[in-house]
């Protein structure tokens, strides 16, 4: 039999290996952080389905006044439909409308050394200002984080920087269908948000111990939101290791 553990460990080994390579030769921190963006746009989108495509960019949404608008921070990675109009694209530049809008992205070199609370909270407030363009109890958007690093010394550190965060007490109702739901901390250590779990008053937040593996796992979180029922249906190869035996945190 083909080796599916091997496959989704190279997703790291890979993402690590090509950024290293700019990072030998250029040490300018800005160009650096752009092309660590690029890089996982480009592996992010070999999974997409073809009606998907990742860019960066802002989103813009109307207000009661005609002829105004109101503007989104700039998204590091932003996925959008492409059945969708676009306002103004571009390259990879893209400006689109909150409806368009599938899954945002931040993307952090060490997410511990950037601050790790004010990143989730900004996340959060991006996530918000979207979700509340668009059509009340819409969809819900894909909120993530990655990180290619993390000073990971304790797992409590990012328990708490979850917990504390600026709308965690909130974690509820409309507000879980827009606020960052997944972190990749590093290569090993990966955290999701479980909505089903919450509706159900168990434990519904959960950091995993994944060896070489939390990259792949955000990029098939991401998939799975996307795809419907295909990821589900196939998650032995999405999914090649037990998370429920990984759990180094839950609350």
């Amino acid at each position: 039999m083909m080796n599916t553990l091997d496959f989704h460990k190279s997703t790291a080994a890979e993402l690590l290996a090509l950024t290293n390579r700019v990072r030998n030769l250029v040490r300018h921190w800005g160009e650096d952080g752009r092309y660590k963006e690029a890089v996982l746009k480009s592996v992010i989108q070999r999974f997409l389905p073809e009606k998907y495509r990742i860019s960066t960019g802002f989103v813009v949404k109307q207000t009661n006044q005609r002829g105004t608008h109101e503007s989104s921070n700039q998204i590091d990675l932003l996925i959008y439909d492409t059945s969708y109009p676009v306002l103004f694209r571009e390259g990879d530049f893209v400006i689109v409308t909150p409806d368009a809008v599938e899954a945002i992205i931040e993307v952090k070199a060490n997410i511990t050394n950037q601050g790790l609370l004010g990143v989730i909270n900004k996340a959060n407030e991006v996530g918000e200002f979207i979700y509340n363009g668009r059509s009340p109890n819409s969809k819900p958007i894909f909120n993530g984080i990655f990180s290619y690093a993390a000073n990971v010394r304790q797992v409590s550190t990012l328990r708490e920087a979850i917990e504390t965060s600026s709308h965690a007490e909130n974690f509820t109702g409309e507000r879980c269908k827009y606020m960052v739901s997944q972190i990749s901390f590093n290569k090993d250590y990966f955290y999701k948000f479980w909505q089903h779990e919450q509706l159900l008053d168990n434990p519904a937040h959960y950091i995993y111990e994944l060896h070489d593996l939390s990259f792949s796992f955000f990029i098939s979180n991401l998939t799975d939101f996307l795809s419907g029922t295909s990821v589900f249906d196939n998650n032995h190869l999405w999914y090649p290791v037990d998370k429920s035996i990984q759990v180094r945190s839950h609350f």
